[in-house]
C-alpha cells in the first residue's frame, strides 16, 4: 500500500486484511482478544461467531458448546462425508436431513451476514453454495437408494 507521501508502505496491509476482528485471533493464539471495532467489523461480529450467536445468550459464554463456528463446520462436514460412504437407505435420510438442516443454518447465517453486520464474506457465500450442492446430492442418492430397493423387491417377488 502507498503511504500519503506517495511510497510504499512496507508495514501496511491490504485493507480487507485489516479489517478481520481481533476475536479470529483467539482461534490462533488460544487466547481470548477483545473485538475490534472497524468500518465493517463490529463487535457484534464476534457474538455471532460463537455458537452460532445462539448458544452464548442460552447456555452461558462459558459454556462448552459456545465455541467457535468453525469448529461445527469441521464436526459436521466430517459427519456428513463418513456417513455419505454408507448405501444404506436410513443413513443416506439421515444425511439428506443433516444436510437439510445446514441449509437452514446458512440462511440464518446469511440473514446475520448480510442485515444484522451488513457484510459479503466470499467464504461465506461459497459455503452456503457448498451447502446447497450437498443437499442435491444426499437427495439425489436418496432418491437412486428407493428406486434402487424398489427394483429389488420387483426382482425378488418374480422369483
Amino acid at each position: 500500500m502507498l503511504a500519503r507521501n506517495g511510497h510504499r508502505d512496507a508495514n501496511a496491509r491490504p485493507r480487507r486484511l485489516a479489517q478481520v476482528p481481533a476475536c479470529h485471533a483467539e482461534h490462533f493464539s488460544g487466547t481470548v482478544v477483545p473485538c475490534e471495532t472497524t468500518k465493517n467489523a463490529t463487535p457484534k461480529l464476534c457474538s455471532y461467531g460463537r455458537g452460532f450467536g445462539l448458544v452464548g445468550p442460552l447456555l452461558g459464554d462459558e459454556s462448552p458448546l459456545n465455541v467457535p463456528n468453525g469448529f461445527y463446520g469441521i464436526f459436521y462436514y466430517f459427519l456428513v462425508a463418513g456417513l455419505s460412504l454408507s448405501n444404506n437407505i436410513r443413513v443416506a435420510r439421515l444425511t439428506s436431513y443433516l444436510t437439510g438442516l445446514s441449509n437452514l443454518l446458512s440462511i440464518y447465517l446469511a440473514y446475520l451476514l448480510y442485515f444484522v453486520l451488513e457484510d459479503l464474506c466470499i467464504v461465506c457465500v461459497t459455503t452456503y453454495g457448498v451447502n446447497l450442492i450437498s443437499l442435491i446430492l444426499a437427495l439425489q442418492k436418496v432418491q437412486i437408494l428407493v428406486r434402487e430397493d424398489q427394483v429389488m423387491r420387483v426382482i425378488k417377488k418374480e422369483g
